[in-house]
């Protein structure tokens, strides 16, 4: 615990994620990490870099007390701050997460993905557990009221049928061409779904982690299913050592639709658990909206849950078949009004620091979720 109460923070990236979404007056607040640290009396903000200076600039007049830097080597000759947020592109995640934890803060705070491919990953592990600073992953749905309120409603909904977990937008699902941005949405927003999935698996299976395994990359012509399944594998076919995730692997593809481009522009990965029989995440990038949503259906109920909305059924006696029962909504089950997403991470950091819980978003929950991308992202390569 700190000896004063307090902890200090600075913020690496002042764009999006780290200042200017805490203005968005249609979002719940705080929505960014800017907003969520002010917010919690037991953080004082330290200092902040950004290399646009206009950035930088809007978020020194929020923030006027605090030290501000061009580049973060900068801040840490000045700093040693308890609490590094690190909050840049995902180009840059290696490069930042790797030199705030040479700085040796107390906790780590990493944006979402972990990094634009495991071997960057495995790499900010390593150094990480080299230095001994624990990193927590900004995968907020971990710590927002409404999924864990969903969580905590899958005991009554009996046996799990099915789970589909659904992406739309208007953004790429995969360009190759990218791949060293991150600028596509099975990466950007995806590591949200696939984590968020493994979250509501883990009390239906054993814990998830990461292994290394021999697999074919293979697609078939006409990209309609695509099965690296090892008995499916052909003796002429070429066989690689790639990591997996070891609850969410191995999947089927199907309904692959790519533009004139060669973009992939949808995608549906279809898997099998001990714990649930059908798991399914979609991606879209063909939608003139943005959505989220999870689908989890049980033999004795169905959660419903995305952006804005959690919805809890359970089987009752019909009103409209006799003798049969149907889903009517759950008017006892009781919805958060605020989702407190970013609060309760920011409240996590100093409850572990406090020693007072673990971490509820690690490192290694945020490798499992990007372990899923890969072997998605290198089937769609082929």
């Amino acid at each position: 615990m700190s000896l004063d109460g307090f902890y200090t923070a600075a913020l690496i990236g002042c764009g999006r994620i780290g200042f200017s979404l805490g203005h968005d007056e249609k979002r719940e607040q705080p929505a960014s990490h800017t907003m969520a640290l002010l917010d919690n009396p037991r953080i004082k903000i330290v200092a902040g870099c950004d290399k646009n200076p206009e950035n930088l600039a809007a978020w020194h007049e929020e923030v006027p007390y605090a030290q501000v830097y061009e580049n973060s080597a900068s801040l840490y000759q000045h700093h040693h701050p308890d609490i590094v947020i690190v909050a840049v592109n995902e180009a840059y995640h290696l490069e930042e997460a790797v030199a705030a934890i040479e700085a040796e803060p107390k906790l780590l705070i990493l944006e979402k993905p972990v990094a634009l491919n495991l071997e960057e990953a495995f790499k900010i592990k390593e150094i990480a557990e080299s230095k001994k600073v624990p990193v927590l992953i900004n995968h907020e749905r971990r710590f927002s009221e409404d999924y864990i309120t969903a969580k905590n409603y899958m005991p009554g909904i009996g046996p799990i049928i099915n789970i589909r977990a659904t992406l739309s937008s208007s953004m790429a699902v995969y360009d190759q061409n990218e791949e060293s941005s991150g600028a596509y949405s099975l990466i950007h927003d995806g590591t949200h779904l696939s984590d968020i999935v493994l979250y509501f698996l883990e009390d239906l299976n054993s814990p998830s982690t990461t292994i290394e395994t021999l697999t074919s990359l293979t697609v078939p012509s006409g990209e309609q299913v695509s099965s690296p399944n090892d008995s499916l594998i052909k003796k002429d076919e070429k066989q690689k050592k790639i990591i997996v995730n070891t609850l969410l692997k191995r999947p089927v593809l199907t309904g692959v639709v790519r533009d004139e481009n060669g973009v992939v522009r949808q995608v549906c990965a279809h898997y099998i658990t001990h714990g649930c029989p059908d798991v399914e995440l979609l991606f879209v990038g063909r939608s003139k909206y943005f959505g989220f949503e999870i689908e989890i259906n049980g033999t004795d109920g169905r959660i419903c849950i995305g952006n804005g909305y959690c919805k809890l059924y359970k089987a009752e006696e019909s009103n409209l078949y006799s003798d049969l029962f149907s889903l009517r909504c759950d008017k006892s089950a009781k919805i958060p009004v605020k989702t407190r997403y970013f609060s309760n991470m920011v409240q996590n950091a100093i409850d572990f620091l406090d020693e007072k819980e673990n971490l509820k978003s690690t490192l290694q929950t945020g490798i499992n979720a990007l372990a899923i991308l890969e072997e998605i992202r290198k089937l769609l390569k082929g």
